[in-house]
């Protein structure tokens, strides 16, 4: 048994159509019975339908009316959530940033029952759209949307579908279409406690463009809604904060088996609140430093979109079971590197675990107090570095080969331009008879030309087909390097001098080791990383490759 653990050859295609299929059919026939015996708007066990869906509802429907700040008022919004539903069926509070004041104003023009089907059913599109854009496979929306996160989102109406759509697509657009991946990355602003990584990432990455479009999208939203709502909604607001941090997050108003945290965690078992946000703190800085590393590194980019999106559940002190559908778009991102580079003993079991989780962590942990989840999301962000760990040590060594090949060429080409330029010089001055400085002249533009050709088909393996470009690239580079040589040798002579060893032999060799050391070092990197650069198409190199195996499952 444990061999078919550690190979995953327990995870045949039949297999997981069986229980994909099987949790779908439990999904369907759990929310149809409830809908079926509920008044439409509540149900049998007297709760909202969509238990957490009626806050946004209510909240839309005080926008309707005019009053965009009663949503952060919680006598009022509770009384209007009781008037709706009913006085004993519970009470959800606001505690969103006044941007998702539009979304609840748009779904609440429309019935209860209506509205909470087309909200889920929208956004449940967008979370599978993006699932099929990061790994097209054969069964892979099926998985998707057996994904037992999107059964606990979809019982309590929650936006997991939307957040987990928008940072997925995000990343998919991020190489190509920044700006439109900054501004999908800023409408996540509704829900900030996810947002705490992507800076993190994207400065580490270098995408400066989504950096500034998500800057300029929360601008253009704010400024949007305190034009729209008013300074009251934004100050109820931020008094409404002061409520989600005591109450919700650190007395665990909502149940520490719910909230999937490392702060939670700390919580259940009796840590201290100061000891919490110091565990959660290790956890958070843990996460950025894994992120910003996988980012600026390039490693795979569906490695390091999956660290984003694990890490911004364990970076935050609150997300809830529902909030865990973010995992899908990691899972199906580490899939469709697995199935294109290998999986590693033990990697496809661990995958299904992760898969699974969302199912059983609230009651696991509630029988147990055992913090399930946050065990097996850490464990998958290991598993996550440890692969794109493994990658880079991989590409350092393949990297090392070709600089030793690269310098080896390099010094090869130089060799032979040294000859060229030696020999036409004597061939013009002794041959055809030119002075010894109008010699050189020919000499040095025949041999740049003739080490420029060789450099490039066969040291750096250049394929710009912009030949000019790249050969004027090459000739600034020696001139540059050239007046290196001369600056430095004559600095070194200048220093010689100062010392009392004036013009001597020993000094002026010196300082044509020196120089030339120097200069040829210089011409190195400028050929390799400036006249040789491969900048034709960066986005194209560095966009994941995301066909995967046709046949990902036996």
């Amino acid at each position: 048994m444990l061999e078919h653990l550690r190979t995953g050859d327990w995870l045949t295609r039949e297999r997981v159509r069986i229980i994909a299929f099987t949790l779908l059919a439990f999904y369907v026939a759990a929310m149809a019975f409830l809908f079926a015996t509920s008044n439409g708007r509540v149900d049998r066990f007297d709760r909202p339908l969509g238990t957490d869906y009626s806050q946004v509802w209510t909240a839309g429907r005080f926008v309707l009316e005019g009053h965009p700040e009663k949503p952060f008022d919680n006598a009022a919004h509770e009384r209007r959530q009781q008037q709706y539903f009913s006085p004993t069926s519970g009470f959800f509070h606001w505690g969103y940033p006044p941007y998702f004041l539009v979304v609840a104003a748009v779904f609440a023009l429309l019935p209860y029952a209506l509205s909470l089907l087309l909200w889920q059913a929208s956004t449940f599109l967008l979370y599978l759209l993006a699932i099929r854009r990061i790994a097209p496979l054969q069964d892979g929306l099926l998985l998707a949307a057996a994904f037992p996160a999107v059964f606990v989102n979809v019982s309590h109406g929650h936006n997991g579908f939307l957040s987990a759509g928008l940072m997925a697509l995000a990343l998919l657009a991020l190489e190509r279409r920044p700006l439109v991946a900054g501004i999908l990355f800023g409408l996540l602003a509704y829900k900030p406690q996810f947002g705490l990584l992507i800076p993190v990432a994207l400065l580490a990455g270098g995408h400066w463009r989504a950096v500034v479009a998500a800057g300029v999208t929360i601008v253009v939203m704010t400024l949007g809604t305190l034009w729209a709502f008013g300074w009251e909604t934004w100050r109820g607001f931020f008094d409404m904060m002061h409520f989600s941090r005591v109450v919700v997050s650190e007395q665990g108003a909502t149940g520490w088996y719910k909230i999937q945290t490392i702060f939670s965690a700390a919580r259940m078992w009796g840590g201290s609140i100061p000891l919490a946000y110091g565990a959660q703190a290790l956890s958070t800085l843990g996460c950025a430093a894994i992120v910003a590393w996988m980012w600026f590194t390039q490693v795979d980019r569906r490695l390091a979109a999956a660290a984003l999106l694990t890490g911004a559940l364990l970076s935050t002190p609150y997300a809830l079971d529902y909030d865990m559908v973010l995992l899908g778009p990691a899972l199906a991102f580490v899939v469709a590197y697995g199935l294109e580079k290998g999986f590693r003993p033990w990697e496809k079991t661990a995958l299904a675990v992760v898969w699974a989780i969302p199912l059983l962590a609230r009651t696991l942990t509630l029988a147990t107090f055992v913090p399930v989840g946050q065990i097996v999301m850490i464990a998958f962000m290991a598993m996550i570095f440890s692969r794109a760990w493994a990658e880079r040590d991989a590409e350092r060594s393949v990297e090392k080969q070709r600089l030793v090949a690269e310098i080896g060429a390099f010094s090869i080409v130089g060799a032979i331009g040294f000859a060229v330029d030696a020999g036409l010089t004597l061939l013009f001055a002794k041959g055809l008879g030119f002075s010894g400085y109008a010699a050189r002249v020919p000499a040095m533009m025949i041999a740049v030309a003739v080490t420029w050709w060789l450099n490039r088909i066969w040291t750096f393996r250049s394929r710009d087909p912009r030949l000019l470009r790249e050969f004027l690239r090459y000739v600034l580079a020696n001139l540059f390097t050239a007046a290196c040589n001369l600056g430095i040798y004559a600095v070194v002579l200048w220093g010689a001098s100062r010392m009392g060893f004036e013009q001597s032999g020993g000094a002026i060799f010196a300082a044509l080791v020196v120089g030339s050391g120097a200069a040829a070092v210089a011409n190195f990197i400028l050929s390799k990383y400036f006249s040789f650069a491969k900048d034709g198409d960066p986005a194209q190199e560095a966009k994941p490759r995301m066909a995967p195996s046709p046949d990902p499952l036996r």
